[in-house]
Parts: C-alpha cells; sequence; structure tokens
C-alpha cells in the first residue's frame, strides 16, 4: 500500500503510471455513469457537434486560473510574516505541480516541502498548510454567498431553497464561530500536546484566514488571486457548457459548482479523479442545468484542469524532488536507496 501512502514525488515512474492510469479509470468510470444517466445516444450526439469558440474561451479561462492560483498560494506566505524566503523558479514548481492537483496527495505534500524550504519550523508548517486549503475553500464562499443571496432575491425556482439558504446563511455564520473560537482558544491550547495541539493547529489556521478577511487592502495580492483562481474556474465550466448548447444562470453555476466543491482537486486523492466527474453534473442538474450539457460540460472542464496540466506538472517534478530534499522532507537519493534494498532483496 507504499503507493498510495507515500508522496507521489516518492514514486519511481513505473508507480506513477500506474496512478495515472487508476486516475484515467475513476474519470472515465464516472463520465461512463453520467453518460448512462443522461442518455449515450444523446451525449453522443452533442458531442459530435460543439461551438469551437467557447471550448477555446473554456481553456483561455484555466489559463487565467493558473495566474489566480499563482498569486493567492504566494500571498499565502506573506500573511503575518510567514515565511517566504523563497526564487520565483521555487514557487512556480511548486504552482505547477499543485494546480492540477494530481501529485498534492491530499493538499499537503508539495506544500510541506515549499514551506520548510521557505523556513517555516515543522509545526509553522503545518498551520500554513492547513491555511492553503482553509483559503481556498474560504474564498468561494465570497461568489458562493452573493450568487445565493441573488438567486434568493430573483424568487428563481432552481436551484431549491435547499441548497440556496445554506449558501446564503452558511459561511458566514460558521466562519464567525470558527474565528471567535480561533481567538479565545488557540493560545491556551498551544504546546499542551496530543489532541489539543493538533486543534492549536487548526485554530492558528483559522486565525491566519481570519487576519486576511480583516486586511483585504494589506493582503490583496493573495485574496484578489485566489478570487481570480476560482472565478476563472467558474468560467470554465461555464463556457464548457455553452459550447454543448446551454447558457446556465451565472449565479446558478455558481451555487452548483460551489456544492460539489467540497472536495476540490487540490485536496482530494488523486486530483478528485473520479470525486468531482461524479459530483458536478448532479449539482448542476439540481441548480437547473440539462443533464447532456452538465456532463459534457464537466468532462471538458476536467480534461482542462486536471489532464491538460499533468505533463506541466511531471515536468516539475526533479525541482519539487531537489526542493524536498533540501527542505529535509525528502531522503537524498543514497538514503532513498538504502531503503528500498531491503524490500528488494525480499
Amino acid at each position: 500500500m507504499s503507493i498510495f501512502s507515500r508522496s507521489h514525488l516518492e514514486q519511481e515512474a513505473p508507480q506513477l503510471v500506474g496512478l495515472v492510469a487508476l486516475a484515467a479509470a475513476l474519470d472515465l468510470g464516472a463520465a461512463a455513469g453520467m453518460a448512462y444517466i443522461a442518455g449515450f445516444s444523446a451525449i453522443w450526439h452533442t458531442f459530435q457537434h460543439p461551438q469551437w469558440e467557447w471550448l477555446v474561451v473554456s481553456g483561455g479561462a484555466v489559463a487565467l486560473s493558473f495566474v489566480g492560483y499563482y498569486f493567492g498560494y504566494r500571498g499565502v506566505g506573506q500573511v503575518e510574516d510567514g515565511p517566504d524566503d523563497l526564487e520565483t523558479s521555487e514557487r512556480l514548481a511548486a504552482v505547477a505541480a499543485g494546480f492540477g492537483g494530481f501529485l498534492a496527495h491530499g493538499g499537503s505534500a508539495i506544500d510541506r516541502f515549499v514551506m520548510r524550504l521557505a523556513g517555516a519550523s515543522k509545526r509553522e508548517t503545518k498551520v500554513r498548510v492547513g491555511l492553503l486549503g482553509g483559503f481556498e475553500h474560504a474564498v468561494l464562499t465570497i461568489p458562493g454567498t452573493i450568487a445565493a443571496i441573488v438567486l434568493l432575491v430573483e424568487g428563481r425556482k432552481l436551484p431549491h431553497l435547499d441548497f440556496l439558504i445554506p449558501w446564503a446563511v452558511g459561511p458566514a455564520l460558521g466562519f464567525a464561530i470558527a474565528i471567535w473560537a480561533a481567538e479565545r482558544y488557540r493560545e491556551s491550547l498551544r504546546g499542551r500536546g496530543g489532541w489539543r495541539e493538533r486543534l492549536s493547529i487548526l485554530l492558528d489556521t483559522t486565525h491566519l484566514v481570519g487576519q486576511l478577511g480583516r486586511h483585504p487592502i494589506r493582503y490583496a495580492d493573495a485574496l484578489g488571486g485566489m478570487l481570480v483562481f476560482w472565478l476563472a474556474d467558474i468560467l470554465s465550466l461555464w463556457a464548457a457548457m455553452a459550447a454543448f448548447g446551454y447558457h446556465m444562470n451565472v449565479a446558478a453555476t455558481v451555487i452548483g459548482f460551489g456544492t460539489a466543491m467540497i472536495v476540490t482537486r487540490r485536496t482530494g486523492p488523486l486530483g478528485g479523479a473520479g470525486i468531482l466527474m461524479a459530483a458536478l453534473p448532479p449539482t448542476l442538474w439540481q441548480c437547473g442545468a440539462p443533464w447532456v450539457p452538465a456532463v459534457l460540460g464537466t468532462f471538458v472542464y476536467r480534461f482542462y484542469t486536471l489532464w491538460l496540466p499533468m505533463p506541466v506538472s511531471f515536468a516539475a517534478i526533479p525541482k519539487l524532488r531537489e526542493l524536498g530534499r533540501e527542505s529535509g522532507e525528502l531522503p537524498d537519493e543514497e538514503t532513498q536507496a538504502e531503503q528500498e534494498e531491503p524490500a528488494i532483496s525480499r
């Protein structure tokens, strides 16, 4: 089971090929299941007649999303004068590998290497890695909440209220409670060991997310970058559906997209392979999209965000392994060979 427990950056070429094949099988299996629901003949007929200009827009939006992710990623290390001692090439390699999510290994491996190399302690690394994931989800609630309020005011039949009310109320309420708990308990729990220490790390992470919200001008690069990342991703999905004939209400698209992103491609295993392909079409359908453009649009969106960036991610592996060894998070080549020798002899 080491192929799943070890960081993907530690895998050799055969193991990486196996993981790619597994991810492809999961995504294609989920796509086949969604296509069965929509109807294979309808899917095939619509697939043959796309509006190519919208496919170009969808791909261009993903390129914009990458730029936004770079600035959002860079900003995480700058909150409260955090570790940020990185060269541009080092950060770019981390962003290139983490953007598609396939090499992220649950959203921690690459970020851990980078934070350690930037000068963070082991505890600070855990806080900053958690910050990136928490920040990612927190920023997505901004367009989600606005979209829900707009749809409630408009009184549209779809999405239903059980989609809209949680988006309109839940993020702000949950965020307020989390910030209150962080400011009240994080210092008293810090350094006490066990579950208290783990909880203090979570509360410190929440505190930093709160700092981003309290000082939007100071951290404009981080907030703006992550917001562009999400809005461009949503545009990519919207344009992908438009390519197959359905121009979905923009606010409804935001709700459908955000609801499916409980696990993002960066935090999900293998870039969310199978999970997002199975989650997005039903939520889009619940928000008003017909099944056929919802399935085909999701398929195109997944191709642009996971599979198209994958060669770039793999090209960054040598640089990331170098970062891992320099930070001490990966063993050097001689140590790794010694660790693997007993397994080979057995």
